[in-house]
């Protein structure tokens, strides 16, 4: 996964990218901290024996994001 800071200067804005995703801050650091957050969870230990087991998707919810600019 691809995880970048972007400034979006038309909107005044500052864009956490996730490949073709993205989400909004009102800050540079707001946006720095949350990138570094989400970077140390993707790279964190997994055990897939821990998480198999409890894992489960019932319904059909799907989280959407923002696309395009």
């Amino acid at each position: 996964m691809n995880v970048y800071v972007e400034k979006n200067t038309e909107h005044n804005r500052w864009w956490v990218r996730l490949d073709d995703c993205r989400v909004s801050f009102n800050t540079a650091t707001e946006a720095e901290q949350f990138a570094e957050r989400l970077l140390a969870r993707i790279n964190a230990p997994h055990s897939l024996d821990r998480l198999a087991p409890s894992f489960s998707r019932t319904g059909s919810a799907e989280r959407r994001c923002a696309k395009g600019a």
